[in-house]
């Protein structure tokens, strides 16, 4: 039977690098949510500062001021949903290779199982003969 050790190792590997890509997926989404809760959080503390210094020469910056931030949100959210299908492909693809690696586990242990029984099974005829050739001998004398 073929040894299935390289080839766990190749599976196991294949899936740590797709787990590698998820997780750089998974550090652009923080980051990118990161931004956008700056940018929003910006947004309210110079809403706030309007509120308190209201002029008509402040409102039209702010109402420029906003328009910037929620443009940039909106990037930012279309950029998100891009890598939210990115993030749900390579989700699929460590499942899949993980779900690979696993069926190669699984037959290696059983091929592993079965040469342990059939060992067993050698030994325990080898043993067999052994009692049997000792009975015989003890009989003839």
């Amino acid at each position: 039977m073929a040894d299935l050790e390289a080839l766990i190792r190749l599976r196991r590997h294949m899936v740590e690098e797709k787990q590698k890509v998820l997780a750089g997926i998974f550090e652009q989404v923080e980051s990118l949510e990161a931004q956008k809760n700056e940018f929003l959080e910006r947004l309210n503390k110079e809403r706030k500062a309007l509120d308190e210094n209201l002029t008509l020469e402040t409102s039209a910056y702010y109402g420029r001021f906003e328009a910037v931030i929620r443009r940039n949100v909106e990037l930012l959210n279309t950029e998100l949903s891009t890598l939210e299908t990115r993030l749900e492909i390579a989700q699929e693809e460590v499942r899949g290779a993980f779900a690979d690696m696993k069926r190669v586990e699984i037959v290696h242990e059983r091929r592993q199982e079965e040469e342990r029984q059939e060992i067993d099974k050698k030994e325990s005829q080898n043993l067999d003969a052994i009692g049997i050739d000792g009975f015989m001998r003890g009989a003839e004398e």
